[in-house]
């Protein structure tokens, strides 16, 4: 197993492989994760960088994903809870409302509500049904294509243990395959990085009072540019940056 953190002041992974507990013949892989916001050196600047989403996906080599295994993919439920409105209006022009089985105030003659909910009187009045759907925010969320996207509720700043050795997926080993191996890799994109200037001194305070609302933002891609540059080598900038890969490749089976 080779792991690679390249910016451990954000983001820390780890993978490893372990035969599984429930079924012979397949393996786990088991994922540790952990995230926070923090200072990074750049150049010579210091920069808090945050991050709001990230993605953790896998690519692998002779081997297949069992069906029903993967992390963070509870099935759909078609929850929905119906919600019926009525509206009241008097002669003076006047508009009640209530839920249905509530109690309007019948002091008014012309009308009132009955103990089973149904409008008494000739007083004009509408029904609305209205649906709301509950759901349970998914830190870790599965993705398609062997892809789980890490994010927190209304986008805030990740931070935290998201993964602590969890089972991200089973895999069993492709027929005839020669080679069984794969790649987990943590990366996010540009959009979803956050990069503030930490002021140092009086002297870099003044110059960056000094830039317009277009240099902070060319600088904010200059800086998201630069981090990529360094992780890749290859000075190519695709709108990704890499924070952790781990790479394993296991040994022939017998």
């Amino acid at each position: 197993m080779n792991t690679t953190n390249n910016i451990t002041e954000l983001c820390e992974l780890g993978i490893r492989i372990r035969p599984s507990k429930t079924i012979e013949g397949e393996l786990d892989c088991i994922a540790e994760l952990r995230l926070c916001s923090g200072d990074v050196e750049l150049g010579e600047e210091t920069c808090e960088i945050a991050i709001s989403k990230m993605t953790l996906s896998l690519d692998v080599e002779g081997l297949e994903p069992v069906p029903g295994s993967r992390f963070g993919e509870p099935r759909k439920q078609p929850v929905t809870e119906m919600e019926r409105t009525v509206t009241q209006t008097n002669s003076a022009g006047k508009t009640l409302k209530a839920s249905a089985g509530a109690n309007l105030d019948s002091t008014t003659p012309s009308f009132g509500i009955s103990a089973s909910g149904e409008l008494q009187g000739s007083s004009q009045y509408e029904t609305v049904l209205s649906s709301v759907d509950r759901f349970e925010h998914q830190r870790v969320k599965a993705r398609p294509n062997l892809r789980w996207e890490v994010r927190e509720p209304n986008d805030a700043p990740l931070d935290g243990t998201y993964l602590e050795s969890d089972s991200l997926v089973r895999m069993s080993r492709s027929e005839r395959a020669n080679r069984a191996a794969f790649v987990a890799r943590a990366t996010v994109k540009q959009r979803d990085v956050a990069i503030k200037q930490v002021m140092q001194d009086a002297a870099s305070l003044n110059f960056f009072k000094r830039l317009s609302t277009t240099q902070r933002r060319l600088m904010d891609i200059f800086i998201a540019k630069s981090i990529d540059a360094a992780l890749r080598g290859s000075g190519r900038y695709s709108g990704e940056i890499t924070l952790s890969s781990s790479s394993i490749e296991l040994p022939h089976e017998e």
